[in-house]
């Protein structure tokens, strides 16, 4: 999304010392309801319309599509990403009037999001607005008539700012809650709102002569989406090499476009990938790079750094498309698929001659620091372990400064390579090591049936990367010493996050352990070169051969389910066949029930030999290859 490298500063704005004046008022501006919003439809089209929505309405850039038209020529901005916008005002009544403005222009461009305002006056400012009691005790920031005191300078007024953003979420105004009303009209296939529009491009019910009715909400996200989806798909898809055949590719927007083959049991993937401790890492670089004699040099620094996040998570996604196209395989008369080692048929893409190949992956970023990777389920593994070995490459290796990884990396080694132990170290499969400051990830996996809404997809795959989270927390204060790594969580089953959630607690808690996740990166690496690898030997998949399904399903795995000792069962096979039972070295009961449960629905079609994961990507936009981005203003780069 929208991301720029250096706090925005309209024509004619010089604040004193480049900087926020000296008294002021700090104005929080949180987005509630994000994730739910993106995620309320059926349709690709319409997470990354909301999406894409979500940037726009926290970009102070795009005078546009995004509200630089409404951020005064006297406001400083400190951040405006993440579904969040920090700015500073040099008077109340500009404070309370951009607030006014901006609310009013977020309710009639997405009504569902609830914007959480807080203002925090500093310096000589005043604001006599009363605040709302906590029930805590005494605020030392109030006055006895109980408004707020301003406080002493800007970065003080930054360091309450996000307890003031908590306690105003806690007093929302009747204002915010949604009046739906009657349905006196037609219903809106996404929202079951009141239909107030027509989208021509989607059939109502599958009457080819009525058109989809909707909201006006609805209809602009998916006015957005178009636009951002043809961007994107000529940024991230251009100049990339297939494996055979050069067909034009693009990103799908519909669920079916993700490799479905229709008459069979399809199923998607919902993929999320989260960076671990983004919290500390911002805070942390705030306190080194900012400079003391200077107000609000942290909150600037630190929001070149969030682009730089940002770049990060676009690089990624960027990324991933280019590697899946790199491995399709076209030509002349035959439909192009994407083959590999697996159980599971060729991924068959969906292409309607002269139109484009839809490749079976579509990235959606929220908010720039957050990744949501909708594909079909047989490559969400591959995807996975692609965008590990990505994120773990060897930044001096890269050695281009346009990459967001070497960017990144740099940025953060510049303010904490004189601690001691900073950075993480990663060990390489040829048994070298390198350090990298690229954090780590979690990264949640849910595999549901097309059709399914994408609503319990990501809540699904929003929880599993939740779980992987705590258990790279739990190890880290289990093990301080044990070096920092990713963390990996999936599930297959989509009857709820709580019944998800409780079945895999008991699974690990059970006398013989019935699951082995959450994975750290290395255990998840381990897990397919071991199960499911094509050449490992006992694996589940060695050769391609699955004559062993029905036995594994129907007499292995309830006696592992059960808890029973599976070794009699396997002299009884090995008696049967003639022949030692080959399971996988090092095999254990959670691993192989893991394994089980994922092999029909594993597909490797090499995507790190398609596209070597330590080459630099084409630039763009924030290094990442998209759409270009306006220069910032004169004085202002980083």
């Amino acid at each position: 999304m929208t991301s720029v490298p250096a706090p925005h500063r309209p024509p004619g704005a010089e604040p004193a010392a480049g900087g926020p004046p000296p008294s002021g008022v700090v104005v929080g501006v949180d987005l509630r309801g994000i994730q739910a919003y993106v995620y309320s439809g059926r349709r690709i089209l319409d997470a990354v319309g909301r999406a894409a929505l979500v940037a726009e309405l926290t970009d102070t850039s795009d005078a546009e599509h995004g509200i630089a038209d409404l951020v005064p020529s006297d406001c400083v901005v400190l951040r405006d990403a993440g579904g969040a916008l920090t700015a500073v005002f040099p008077r109340a009544d500009t404070a309370r009037e951009f607030t006014a403005r901006y609310t009013r222009r977020l309710r009639d461009r997405a009504g569902d999001l609830t914007p959480v305002v807080a203002h925090v006056p500093y310096g000589t400012a005043e604001d006599a607005t009363p605040a709302p009691g906590t029930g805590r005790g005494p605020d030392p920031s109030r006055t006895r008539e109980g408004a707020r005191a301003p406080l002493p300078g800007v970065d003080e007024a930054l360091a309450v700012l996000p307890e003031r953003l908590r306690e105003a979420r806690r007093h929302m105004s009747a204002l915010h809650t949604p009046a739906h009303g009657y349905g006196i009209t037609a219903v809106c296939s996404v929202s079951g709102g009141p239909a107030e529009s027509v989208d021509s491009s989607r059939a109502q019910d599958e009457h080819a002569d009525v058109h989809e009715r909707v909201t006006a909400d609805v209809a602009r996200a998916r006015g957005i989406g178009r636009r951002w989806h043809r961007a994107h798909s000529t940024a991230w898809l251009a100049g990339a090499a297939t494996a055979t055949g050069a067909p034009a590719l693009a990103l799908p927007m519909e669920v079916d476009r993700l490799g479905r083959d229709h008459g069979e049991v399809s199923r998607i993937a919902v993929v999320h990938i989260d960076v671990n401790g983004l919290g500390i890492i911002l805070g942390s670089y705030r306190e080194r790079a900012g400079d003391p004699r200077v107000p609000g040099s942290g909150a600037m620094a630190q929001r070149r750094l969030s682009s730089r996040i940002a770049g990060l998570t676009e690089g990624l996604a960027r990324v991933l498309v280019r590697a899946v196209a790199a491995a399709v395989h076209a030509g002349p008369g035959r439909a192009p698929t994407i083959p590999g080692a697996g159980a599971t048929r060729p991924v068959t893409l969906y292409h309607a001659p002269p139109g484009p190949v839809r490749i079976p992956v579509r990235p959606i970023v929220v908010a720039g620091d957050d990744l949501t990777v909708l594909c079909d389920a047989r490559l969400a593994l591959s995807l996975v372990r692609y965008a590990l070995d990505w994120l773990d490459a060897d930044p001096e290796r890269i050695g281009d400064p346009l990459d967001p990884r070497v960017a990144l990396h740099r940025a953060l080694a510049a303010a904490h390579g004189d601690l001691p132990g900073a950075g993480r170290t990663v060990h390489r499969p040829d048994g070298g090591a390198h350090t990298t400051f690229v954090p780590t990830v979690g990264v949640g996996v849910a595999v549901q049936p097309v059709g399914a809404p994408l609503s319990l997809g990501y809540d699904l795959c929003e929880a599993m990367c939740r779980r992987a989270k705590q258990h790279r927390v739990a190890l880290a204060e289990a093990a301080p010493g044990a070096p920092d790594e990713h963390a990996v969580a999936w599930t297959t089953r989509f009857d709820g996050v709580d019944r998800v959630l409780r079945r895999l607690d008991q699974a690990r808690r059970a006398p013989v352990p019935r699951t082995g996740l959450p994975l750290t990166g290395t255990g998840f690496t381990r897990f397919l070169d071991r199960y499911l690898s094509a050449t490992a030997p006992g694996s589940l998949l060695a050769g391609g051969d699955t004559r062993r399904r029905s036995w594994l399903v129907s007499a292995l795995v309830p006696l592992l389910e059960s808890g029973t000792d599976p070794g009699p069962e396997l002299i009884r096979r090995a008696h049967v066949t003639g022949a030692p039972v080959g399971l996988p070295r090092g095999w254990t009961p959670g691993g192989l029930l893991d394994a089980v449960e994922m092999m029909d629905l594993y597909l490797d079609p090499g995507l790190a030999a398609a596209l070597d994961p330590h080459r630099p990507p084409p630039q763009g936009r924030t290094g990442a290859g998209g759409p270009p981005l306006p220069a910032p203003p004169e004085g202002a780069r980083s």
